[in-house]
């Protein structure tokens, strides 16, 4: 759930970058949740032209998405179909973050990945031939320097295939609702509902197939026509992939004509994330169990699906083991080292084990360094006494009376003393 302060402040960023026009209709979708273009109209009382064409901005750089909703009647008539657009709150506020994804890329890649990703993010979507115009009119290299880039960034994950312009979203039938409650109910899980705009944004992305494939054209086959099979992102096992592709090549249609490419924020969120629970681990531990947890990071990061996963896939000691001996300072870590790192790493439990393997913790490390950062703010801002009061209150976990906190704050002044 967006707070209003959440919501003001992407309205600030939205006005910053575009302008009153688009914020006004960027936040009238941030506070009344997915609209038909009508509605919207209603809602801002602006011309339906200012308001098309305030959503093609927003869509452009990727801050809105379009989605079908199909409505089945309820008496079993035929299906209601409209279309609306939601606003994405998470991608909004990535804008804040460009800076960082451009440091980023120059540090892990190079100058020219970082000039290309900077017209991405400027532009929101881009095919491969603007950016080639791009790169000319910039005099920052000819094609074969420019695809070079786009492939070192595309195997980083770094950009990605744009989501489908208009996904169908259907809601569940009152009797496959009615199922999987009782499913959960039976197996006793705690069901995490799953948000309206997570399932626009899944239902539009495109298959781990296609998100990441750039078929490129290369030598010409025996009967004259060019070879698509090579890929950056193609192995021989892989091949199937293409098949996916073939109704472009039919209409004439290529990658770098057709295919519109934007960045791809889960991967910078991940790798951000990433280096700040390294950081927390290298405040508490030696050199050595930093190499460790990086390389179980580095091990496991293809595993995750997810931004905000709790907890890596599990590994055993010998894949840990193989992972660090990769990096030149990690050759001269031993297997009892490796051992040893993750007993110091499992408490407090950045690593936990179990049934001879290992998994990082992420849900821990994260809760752990957001209660550092406020417990800083309480200290900085009201003192020593509040602190302990709040520090006292935060380890506790549930509701103190009031003698309680007295007698609990007096006893940690005795034991800092």
């Amino acid at each position: 759930m967006v707070t209003q302060y959440g919501i003001k402040y992407a309205v600030n960023l939205i006005t910053a970058h575009f302008g009153d026009l688009v914020a006004k209709v960027c936040e009238c979708l941030l506070r009344k949740g997915p609209l038909t273009l009508q509605a919207i109209v209603r809602s801002t009382e602006l011309t339906s032209s200012q308001v098309k064409n305030s959503l093609l901005v927003l869509i452009q750089h990727n801050c809105v998405q379009a989605f079908i909703l199909d409505q089945t009647g309820e008496h079993g008539d035929g299906a209601k179909q409209s279309t609306q657009y939601i606003a994405l709150f998470d991608n909004i506020i990535q804008r804040w973050r460009f800076p960082k994804f451009l440091t980023m890329v120059s540090k892990k890649l190079d100058k020219q990945c970082a000039e290309l990703l900077e017209g991405l993010l400027q532009h929101g979507r881009l095919t491969l031939k603007q950016m080639f115009d791009r790169a000319k009119s910039g005099q920052n290299g000819g094609d074969d320097v420019v695809q070079e880039a786009f492939v070192k960034l595309l195997n980083a994950h770094f950009i990605e295939r744009c989501p489908a312009s208009e996904p169908v979203l259907t809601n569940p039938t009152k009797e496959e609702e009615a199922a999987r409650k009782r499913a959960a109910k039976s197996g006793k899980i705690l069901e995490v509902q799953e948000t309206l705009e997570q399932r626009v944004v899944e239902a539009a992305m495109p298959t781990e197939a296609l998100r990441f494939l750039f078929a490129t054209e290369t030598e010409p086959t025996a009967d004259g026509g060019k070879d698509k099979s090579n890929s950056s992102s193609v192995t021989p096992g892989e091949k199937r992939k293409h098949d996916a592709l073939e109704s472009e090549a039919e209409c004439g249609a290529t990658d770098e004509q057709v295919v519109l490419w934007r960045a791809n924020f889960d991967e910078f969120i991940r790798c951000l994330r990433h280096k700040a629970c390294i950081e927390n681990v290298r405040a508490r531990f030696d050199d050595g169990a930093v190499i460790v947890f990086g390389a179980m990071l580095e091990a496991t990061r293809s595993a995750e699906k997810k931004v905000k996963t709790e907890n890596s896939v599990p590994l055993s000691l010998s894949s840990i083991y193989e992972e660090v001996i990769k990096s030149e300072e990690g050759r001269n870590i031993t297997f009892d080292r490796v051992r040893a790192s993750l007993v110091q790493l499992s408490c407090p439990p950045f690593v936990k084990a179990a049934n001879e393997s290992y998994s990082v913790d992420f849900k821990k490390i994260i809760e752990l360094a957001q209660n550092e950062e406020v417990e800083s703010i309480v200290l900085k801002r009201y003192g020593r006494d509040a602190y302990r009061m709040f520090r006292l209150l935060s380890n506790s976990g549930h509701l103190l009376e009031t003698d309680k906190v007295a007698t609990g704050w007096a006893g940690l002044r005795w034991d800092e003393s």
